[in-house]
């Protein structure tokens, strides 16, 4: 049980729509309400009732406030704005309470960060920072949207974002996180996302689910499943190369569609090549279904494989997902996630490193001249503070090099050559890439450490412990210059966080 009478628990994040975030509190809630006299939730838009329904079933003392100065910032009064969370915080979190917020150094409203971090710092409300992403992780888009909110140095941001003077928790969500949190500010603990919870659905269901998949694409190949929104870091041209190669009369589709206008002009150039070359690739088949759709665990267990290539992943949700339903996955080794994931006990034996690609698979000249320009032009979108901290990227230097580093235009170039002649031709330097079909499924009976009730007490440990603390300025400065730094070296840079 909290102490310090904290009866009241203050959820804040931008919205509440499917995601992240979204899935943490259908988890966790339920749990924390055995301790917490009321549970609010505000955000900038009002939850779809499919969700906010059931959650209320579940939680009768569960409240939903929506104010639009929650969601992410795009237009209007900074000054405004300020005033109308300075008013919802007073109402709804006051000294008794706990603010458990999400994203905060995501920079999507710095104004409220900084609101949040100054409302804890006057009044000794208890805030919970919970960090599942960072804006200087390769968005460095999110650094004139700051600008533009006022936020013109990297001292101020780093206040807002990580809460200086304020009575705060730092709570990462990977042991990674927490190893850059906790350089400079003690007041970082670690909470994992709850994870598990959803069986493996039952004949009639899995029947249904290939039914519909059948429908959708027109015949009864077997289907590759990427779970996924379409997204730059999800590297989605990797997953197409694998399946031409592995399994060439199957269908690879992608469940999410495009949720960010920073992602279309990808998403319509992988779009279209695919389209034309009459690829048996479909994106975003979950996009327009609507009700009438399998829930995506019946789709993930409908699948002869589940596929994963991303180059950058916070916590590695589908990875989990993969191995709770005990489904076959193939999927990219990511550094970040990896000693995590090992460390929940999971087995998975279908990971590679990476897919390497002779030259010869596409034109090596243009693809240099691509990525110095990329690189040149890219640098300019930095804070000039870090321009001199970015690496330099080794423009194709080997006899082969890591598909993911690529530009989309090469990845385009060895997609457009026929799969066999192109696996032939890489064969030799990826010698256990065809074994990946027949790898089996994924081992997890389920970590306890994961399970929501174990998240929840971890939770409600941290919180009996409440750091005294405060971070200053200099130490929240100093925390996202380590991010900046490490997010900026030479193996954090792949062309396709680069491209505009």
């Amino acid at each position: 049980m909290p102490t310090e009478s904290a009866q009241e628990l203050v959820v804040v994040h931008y919205h509440f729509r499917p995601g992240g975030v979204r899935r943490v509190l259908e988890l966790l809630l339920p749990e924390l309400a055995k301790s917490f006299k009321t549970i609010t939730l505000i955000g900038g838009e009002r939850p779809d009732a499919d969700w906010s329904g059931p959650m209320r079933k579940q939680i009768p003392r569960l409240r939903f406030v929506t104010a639009p100065a929650f969601q992410y910032f795009e237009a209007g009064s900074p000054d405004r704005m300020r005033e109308e969370i300075r008013a919802v915080l007073r109402r709804e979190a006051g000294e008794e309470a706990l603010i458990w917020a999400h994203n905060l150094a995501l920079g999507r409203n710095m104004i409220l960060s900084d609101e949040l971090a100054a409302h804890s710092a006057r009044t000794g409300t208890r805030l919970v920072s919970h960090h599942h992403d960072f804006w200087c992780d390769h968005r460095w888009a999110r650094w004139p949207e700051m600008r533009a909110q006022g936020f013109r140095t990297l001292a101020r941001t780093a206040s807002a974002a990580f809460a200086a003077q304020g009575r705060v928790l730092h709570a990462g969500i990977s042991s990674s996180d927490v190893r850059l949190l906790s350089r400079h500010m003690d007041c970082t603990v670690w909470l994992p996302n709850p994870a598990g919870g959803v069986a493996r659905p039952g004949r009639p269901a899995l029947a249904r689910a290939k039914r519909w998949l059948q429908q959708e694409l027109g015949d009864d190949a077997p289907v590759w499943i990427y779970p996924a929104r379409f997204l730059r870091r999800k590297n989605f041209a990797e997953a197409i190369l694998l399946a031409r190669w592995l399994a060439p009369d199957a269908w690879l589709v992608t469940t999410g569609g495009v949720s960010s206008p920073g992602e279309s002009a990808y998403a319509r150039q992988l779009q279209g090549a695919a389209r034309k070359a009459r690829w048996r690739v479909r994106f975003g088949i979950l996009a327009r279904c609507g009700a009438r759709s399998p829930a995506v665990p019946e789709l993930l267990c409908a699948a002869e494989s589940i596929v994963m290539t991303s180059i950058q992943e916070g916590f590695g949700f589908p990875y989990l997902e993969a191995a709770g339903l005990g489904c076959r996955l193939i999927a990219r080794k990511l550094p970040a996630i990896q000693p995590d994931l090992e460390a929940f006990g999971i087995r998975l034996p279908g990971l590679y490193d990476e897919v390497l690609i002779p030259p010869g698979l596409f034109d090596a000249a243009a693809e240099i001249r691509r990525q110095r320009s990329l690189f040149l032009n890219w640098k300019t979108l930095l804070p000039g503070r870090c321009r001199s901290l970015a690496g330099t990227p080794d423009f194709l230097t080997g006899p082969a090099v890591p598909f993911s580093r690529l530009t989309l235009a090469a990845q385009l170039e060895v997609l457009a050559v026929p799969p066999r002649e192109s696996l032939d031709a890489c064969a030799a330097w990826n010698p256990k890439i065809e074994t990946l079909p027949r790898v089996s499924r994924t081992e997890w009976s389920g970590a306890p450490l994961l399970s929501p009730q174990a998240c929840a007490n971890r939770f409600l440990h941290h919180i009996a412990a409440f750091p005294q603390q405060r971070p200053s300025a200099l130490q929240t400065e100093n925390t996202q210059q380590i991010i900046i730094q490490e997010r900026l070296g030479q193996n954090f840079l792949f062309p396709l966080l680069m491209q505009p």
